[in-house]
């Protein structure tokens, strides 16, 4: 830490100290966490180094080190990604790099154009400013212009084609465009340089469907000449050169040392104080129950009481919300607590708190900003509308309602507060669910170097076959394009199953054209995979000022998320979903505004079928496998959960939903049977009174809530390490991995065999294939292993269950970790160590301390003498149960 920065707090309105010391009402000491985090003087390079003197001479300050290395490495004609802090000045390097290439080309009397591709219309907007402002300040004339949705139809995009240097717009916007790129002839023809800002966003589905666009989008750039430059600029993760040269298939170099300055800032890991659960006195609790900890006041309460006293003591302040709903919540909240509160003896002094996010028009979005830049407001609810670099000035602090998944995004949220190299505060406030309690209980985990990894998987082929339909459609499909585009022998197939559906004709050595319904660009879902979508539409005779303006709805979500009766939240209102029709020529889901107290959650049976491994590694004397398979998933039931403090209002109610069957990736651990062995016999007592049924009394059962648990706590904490969601995972543990496989890579009888071979015979509901799994399970000649899964649950697969294999290791060891610490003292967990609220079965049987067993034995970290011995006797029977839990 350099010298004038040390402790000076004069400037500061409040530090972490002061927050604790002022923040009315008593807090346990456990509860809180202040750490200081230093600051870091700017590395700069003169101007001169780097640029040609038109360019240097008018530039206030000096180039970061990392603007430089970046520039540099453009000049050498290579592809930048810069990976660097919030607010480092990412936008100055392809700006500056945009500037030269003009230069030159007028120089040469020819033009140079840029495609600058942003992922929300807000920060398009913001950025076109930016430009601007740049671009007169270096006395250019550079014309730039945003292309999108919003942009007026006829002589004005016309004019943007014709005549701008550099367009703003996003990939569902290129997607579109490229049906239509005759009419961009002369802007591709000219193109210099493609930009792709905050591209660690493209993840996951919406990852796979950009990483097609743009090679979709190169097709055509280099049908009009074109062989432009790539900047992706990213928050810092773990792999963005990986990350990068799998978008835009070509090689990158990687600029992630970041000489921009920053202040010191304390951060406050803030827990809230627990309180007592209506529903639980404590009953179940292993120990004394006054020790445990089963509930917290919610963090939706909590953040906007600290929002609140932030702003009261004139620290400007951005408080993150996770939905549109609780920024609007949390503004009213706050007011209200400082209202309520004998603490504040003036409690309408400084209490101007707006929210902010995309359901707000253009005018009022641009409002808030101007308010918050010229410090009108105290302080704002966003959503992450305002985590993705628009320019809102620096804030004073930063509250986080919810550790927001990842620690890219974690540090790109609190990179808003910071003004110059003034000391900061940070403050995240912990919900009582696994993530949040990991972070809170293991604050090292956010200040370690390695960052999670940003994961795009382009072995998709329901999403490769989409983007190779509308490729044959804007440009005719050929010889060049294997290798080039994708694999000859998956562009074949591809070719094929199209020409076959009557949508394209032709062959790659003459050429394939598109030849089905206009525009299958439109068909893209960036959100979807395979599948119907379902158009989301109001009820009859419900005023079209309600209408939620939703995207169409992939099947998946439909199912769990969109049944007949649920309850969702969308744009901060609630509505209910009224009809869903599966079996029209266009699905539909309608829906009606409502007002209730209750939202609605959907329980999940689910089964795997016929999975085959493609690669299998050991760890210790465990086996992992990643492979393919079938998942049969029904959302058969839901239940009614109360708004505030989470009762159960109604449960199990029907769905009246078809069972939904992917084809997918996954991977499994088989678990040794010595381990196995030993763990039965240890855990043979263990019970679930409230358990009926064929296993309530299997002497099994204590192991199987091990493995149960491990495969709850495995996909929680998956976010710790990968970028991904685990709302897109799923899992099942079970005694018999061997049942769940194809069956002819297991020893079964013959019958079985030929069964599982009939197509005629598989299961077309959730109890059939259960049925048939544990017939499966009773017919195998050998001791089948136990174990779990993890699958992506998107049809075709994400790319998230291979990246869990790749690092199974890491993810083991923070799950064993994280349920090992938790403070509930349950023997079958809380929310926040292993309990799952998507759990098909209720959350039944789960056991902490069998999990942490197996996780022990997985990872080498047990003793040998850890596990006793075990009898020769066989245990539960002649032959172990087919228990298997979601």
């Amino acid at each position: 830490m350099s010298e004038h920065r040390d402790t000076d707090t004069a400037d500061v309105a409040i530090t972490g100290d002061e927050l604790v010391d002022t923040f009315p009402g008593y807090r346990a000491e456990d509860d809180i966490a202040t750490l200081e985090l230093p600051g870091r003087d700017a590395e700069t390079v003169p101007n001169e180094e780097i640029l040609r003197s038109e360019l240097a001479a008018p530039l206030e300050y000096d180039l970061y080190s990392h603007q430089a290395d970046a520039l540099s490495a453009l000049a050498r004609e290579e592809n930048v990604c810069v990976a660097t802090s919030t607010s480092s000045g990412k936008t100055r390097i392809y700006a500056l790099q945009i500037a030269r290439n003009v230069l030159k080309a007028r120089a040469r009397g020819e033009e140079s154009t840029a495609y600058v591709c942003y992922p929300t219309k807000a920060l398009s907007r913001d950025q076109e400013r930016e430009l601007n402002d740049l671009y007169d300040d270096l006395g250019l004339e550079i014309t730039v212009a945003v292309y999108d949705g919003d942009t007026e139809r006829g002589k004005n995009r016309r004019r943007i084609r014709e005549e701008a240097d550099v367009i703003i717009t996003n990939f569902a916007g290129v997607n579109t465009y490229l049906h239509d790129h005759d009419r961009w002839a002369r802007f591709l023809s000219a193109c210099d340089l493609l930009v792709i800002d905050e591209s660690h966003t493209y993840t996951g589905v919406h990852g796979m469907h950009v990483a097609w666009i743009i090679r979709r989008l190169k097709r055509v750039l280099e049908y009009y000449g074109a062989e432009p430059q790539y900047v992706l600029t990213s928050a810092t993760i773990g792999n963005p050169g990986e990350h990068s040269e799998t978008l835009i298939d070509e090689c990158v170099t990687v600029v992630d040392e970041d000489g921009s300055p920053t202040g010191p800032r304390d951060l406050v890991l803030w827990n809230p104080p627990p309180q007592a659960r209506e529903d639980d006195p404590g009953e179940g609790l292993e120990g004394d129950p006054t020790d445990a900890i089963l509930e917290r006041v919610p963090a939706t309460v909590e953040a906007p009481r600290l929002l609140s006293h932030l702003t009261y003591q004139d620290a400007q302040t951005l408080l993150f919300t996770p939905s549109r709903k609780l920024a609007e919540l949390s503004v009213k909240r706050a007011a209200k607590f400082r209202e309520e509160n004998h603490y504040y003896t003036n409690p309408g002094r400084r209490n101007g708190i707006e929210p902010y996010h995309a359901g707000h028009s253009r005018k009022k979005r641009h409002g808030t900003e101007h308010q918050l830049k010229t410090g009108l407001l105290d302080g704002v609810a966003s959503t992450n509308a305002l985590e993705l670099g628009i320019n809102i000035g620096e804030m004073d602090a930063t509250v986080q309602l919810g550790y927001p998944g990842q620690r890219q995004s974690f540090w790109q949220q609190i990179g808003r507060a910071g003004r110059g190299e003034k000391r900061a505060l940070s403050v995240l406030v912990a919900e009582h669910r696994t993530l949040d309690q990991y972070v809170i209980t293991h604050p090292d985990y956010l200040l370690e170097n390695d960052v999670e990894d940003a994961v795009v998987d382009i072995d998709n082929d329901a999403v490769f076959a989409t983007h190779l339909r509308c490729a044959a459609d804007e440009l005719a499909l050929d010889e060049s394009d294997a290798g080039a585009f994708a694999e000859r022998e998956r562009l074949e197939r591809a070719v094929e199953m199209w020409r076959r559906a009557g949508q394209v004709q032709g062959a790659l050595e003459t050429g394939v054209s598109y030849v089905g319904p206009p525009r299958p660009q439109g068909s893209v879902s960036l959100y979807a995979t395979t599948g119907e979508e379902y158009e989301v539409q109001l009820a009859d005779g419900v005023d079209e000022r309600h209408d939620p303006e939703m995207e169409p709805l992939a099947e998946e979500r439909v199912l769990r998320d969109f049944h007949e009766g649920a309850v969702r939240l969308h744009q901060g209102r609630q509505y209910e979903v009224t009809a869903v029709d599966h079996d029209a020529p266009r699905p539909s889901v309608t829906l009606q505004p409502t007002d209730v107290d209750y939202y609605t959650r959907t329980q999940t049976d689910v089964t795997v079928l016929d999975a085959v491994s493609e690669k299998s590694r050991d760890i210790g004397d465990f086996t992992l496998h990643f492979g393919r398979g079938r998942v049969l998933v029904y959302h058969g039931t839901y239940d009614k959960v109360a708004v505030h403090g989470g009762k159960k209002k109604a449960q199990a109610i029907p769905t009246e939903n078809p069972p939904l069957s992917i084809d997918t990736h996954l991977c499994w651990l088989e678990v040794p049977q010595s381990i196995e062995d030993a763990l039965v016999e240890k855990y043979r007592d263990f019970s679930v009174p409230e358990m009926d049924g064929e296993f309530a009394e299997t002497a099994h059962l204590g192991y199987a809530g091990g493995l149960h648990a491990a495969e709850h706590a495995t996909i929680g904490v998956a976010p710790l390490e990968l970028m991904v969601d685990k709302r897109d995972l799923g899992g099942l543990a079970t005694l018999s991995i061997d049942s769940h496989l194809a069956q002819d890579s297991v020893e079964a009888d013959a019958d079985m065999n030929e069964n599982a071979a009939d197509d005629t015979a598989a299961p077309k509901n959730i109890a059939a294939a259960e049925a048939t799994v544990r017939e499966i399970a009773m017919g195998l000649k050998h001791e089948p292993a136990s174990g779990w899964f993890i699958y992506d649950g998107i049809d075709g697969g994400l790319g998230f269950a291979r990246a869990i294999y790749e690092n199974f290791e890491a993810v083991a060891r923070r799950a064993r970790e994280h349920i090992a610490d938790c403070d509930c003292g349950r023997v079958d967990g809380c929310p926040a160590c292993v309990m799952d609220e998507q759990c098909g079965n209720d959350n039944q049987p789960l056991h902490r301390d069998a999990a942490v067993d197996i996780l022990d034995q997985l990872l080498g970290d047990a003793g040998d003498d850890v596990l006793e011995d075990v009898p020769s006797e066989e245990y539960g029977g002649d032959r172990r149960p087919p228990l298997f839990y979601a």
